[in-house]
């Protein structure tokens, strides 16, 4: 038993080493900042709002942010 365990714990300890490095996958690369009213273009966007308007995004922000405030639901 004693032995088994001798020979399973380096094992153990070196499947850790094999991790591939996630930081800088194609999937998750730094693009640098941009605009968020630039946001997605597909399918799954909020009603109302169309990528790359700037003045449509500040309205869907504020109608977002005024439906989560408690004092103008509550009135």
């Amino acid at each position: 038993m004693n032995r088994i365990l001798w020979i399973a714990l380096p094992l153990v300890l070196l499947a850790a080493c094999g991790e591939v490095n996630q930081a800088n996958t194609a999937g998750n690369a730094n693009r640098g900042d941009s605009p968020p009213w630039q946001g997605a273009k597909n399918e799954f966007v909020a009603p109302g709002w169309s990528p790359g308007s700037q003045n449509a995004w500040a309205t869907q922000m504020r109608t977002r942010v005024q439906t989560q405030n408690e004092y103008t639901r509550v009135r």
